[in-house]
């Protein structure tokens, strides 16, 4: 509210004398393209949309449930504290290297590493949970990668300021409503099924969606158009 009281502010008379001289045909034409882009009607930025839910709710599902999800598979507890320390640690670091796979027109590479390694990471503390440091570290490492990817994918596939701030809104605001749904979700499967397996399962399926989506939204092609 404060800042747009201030920039009700800069806006004199005379810079709306000048924007009212500009010709006709050319504040039509910004009308017009305000009008174009409406980002809830295209199916490329539901895409981009659901690739940013779906690695949110992997993500906050892992960092809220997983010390409990060791804990039954016979990791002690004190241990499991510091796989998530590392966990967010790894996630960090993968998340900075990522974009050497976004350079090009087409972010397919980057979009089927990270969600692939999601699948994985799920899948083997799932059937093999003695290896659980390593299956953590790969989950690890897709989480931080889809992060940055879904981030990224944002200003790729916009061509404008005006493209990228509308889709910037519904992503993050649709994709982390999302995300607050899934570590409850996680929680109620727990509930009814008496095990983490189920819930492993869960994002396993979720990560393979995931990568499906993002190889939609990871060629090249742009929103606006």
């Amino acid at each position: 509210m404060w800042r747009s009281r201030a920039n009700a502010r800069r806006t004199t008379p005379a810079a709306k004398t000048a924007a009212d001289a500009q010709p006709r045909s050319r504040r039509s034409t910004a009308s017009e393209t305000r009008l174009r882009v409406s980002m809830w009607k295209r199916s490329e930025a539901w895409a981009v949309t659901l690739f940013m839910g779906l690695q949110s709710v992997n993500y906050y599902v892992c960092v809220t449930w997983l010390p409990t999800i060791e804990v039954p598979f016979g990791v002690p507890a004190d241990r499991t504290g510091w796989h998530l320390a590392v966990f967010q640690l790894v996630g960090i670091v993968m998340g900075l290297l990522i974009p050497v796979l976004l350079k090009g027109d087409s972010q397919v590479a980057a979009v089927v590493v990270a969600s692939v390694l999601l699948a994985i990471g799920a899948l083997g503390l799932a059937f093999a949970p003695r290896l659980d440091l390593l299956w953590i570290i790969v989950t690890s490492i897709g989480s931080g990668c889809s992060l940055v990817v879904a981030l990224s994918l944002i200003g790729l596939k916009t061509s404008t300021t005006e493209e990228t701030t509308q889709l910037s809104g519904m992503a993050q605001c649709v994709g982390y409503l999302l995300a607050a749904v899934g570590p409850m979700s996680a929680g109620t499967i727990y509930d009814i099924t008496s095990g983490w397996r189920t819930v492993l399962i869960m994002l396993t399926i979720l990560a393979v969606a995931q990568t499906a989506i993002g190889i939609i939204i990871g060629r090249n092609t742009e929103v606006g158009r």
